[in-house]
């Protein structure tokens, strides 16, 4: 049977959600607290007058608000939940694994079935192929739920039963995405000090990626095997570089910030007795801070 699904929440991320579920073809019903993020949406979907209406009218309800303050805000009223009972219930806000926890526990108590889910990508990536959105909590309920979540991301990844398990894998994957962004913006600094041509110093940067990319299997297997001795960049290596590329940067004027910061991580573990193995053993400095 085809669920029918409601969506509360149009910003950004929520208007990209309803196009996309409204283009693959879903019954779709959205509600906005503000009437005129919905306008667009009335050539495409059932729009909803009232939170209420809208949860009355969708098999699975869909939540990406601000905060979950404001999630409670909207759903914490004696009709709504009535109307959630038996329903499934999917966040999409950002959270603490604790909030987590605290609303799935909320939404449990009301009868309310319940995916906490975590969006991994920026508005413009919903529905692509590589799109990751990670979801937590009854992976019967996940699988009643796949085929309509599984448009918004082509990566739609289930992370098991525990509430907080899609807020970990959010902050797991923020730390590729912060050093990643940090990283090609500091390279783009030192084109524009240096004279480079940036556009091509962008292309590029795909193929940058696309090395760290190919370094990820290698990653896998040694942190895995807890072994760091099959070595493609000894740390060692990697801090010379890192130290040349500080020093260069602050010659051409750029503040030492990243580049110090990068130094300072590697010759952690090169202090640590890591020097000669794989870049990868950073994993054991890590967990022992």
């Amino acid at each position: 049977m085809e669920l029918k699904v409601s969506l509360l929440g149009l910003g950004s991320m929520g208007t990209m959600l309803g196009r996309t579920l409204a283009a693959a073809g879903h019954e779709l019903t959205v509600w906005n607290r503000g009437a005129a993020r919905a306008e667009p949406f009335r050539d495409l979907c059932a729009v909803a007058a009232s939170p209420l209406e809208a949860c009355l009218a969708g098999d699975i309800v869909i939540t990406c608000l601000s905060s979950y303050d404001a999630t409670y805000e909207v759903l914490d009223d004696p009709q709504v939940k009535a109307a959630l009972a038996g329903k499934t219930l999917v966040q999409l806000s950002t959270a603490t694994p604790e909030t987590a926890r605290a609303f799935g526990a909320w939404a449990q108590a009301g009868g309310i079935d319940y995916l906490d889910g975590k969006i991994a990508v920026v508005p413009a990536q919903i529905g692509q192929e590589m799109t990751v959105i990670f979801y937590a909590g009854s992976k019967t309920v996940f699988a009643r739920c796949e085929p309509v979540l599984q448009c918004l991301a082509g990566r739609t990844t289930y992370i098991g039963e525990a509430l907080d398990g899609a807020v970990l894998g959010d902050f797991a994957f923020l730390s590729v995405y912060f050093a990643g962004i940090i990283g090609v913006l500091h390279g783009a600094a030192f084109c524009k000090a240096t004279g480079m041509d940036i556009p091509q110093y962008f292309d590029l940067t795909k193929c940058f990626l696309h090395e760290i990319g190919q370094r990820v299997g290698s990653f896998q297997a040694m942190v895995l095997a807890k072994d760091y001795g099959d070595v493609q960049s000894s740390l060692k290596t990697d801090t010379a570089g890192a130290v040349l590329l500080r020093d260069t940067a602050v010659k051409a004027g750029l503040n030492k910030l990243f580049g110090q910061s990068v130094v300072d991580i590697l010759q952690d573990g090169v202090d640590r007795g890591f020097g000669a193995m794989d870049t990868a053993a950073l994993v054991e400095c890590f967990l022992k801070p």
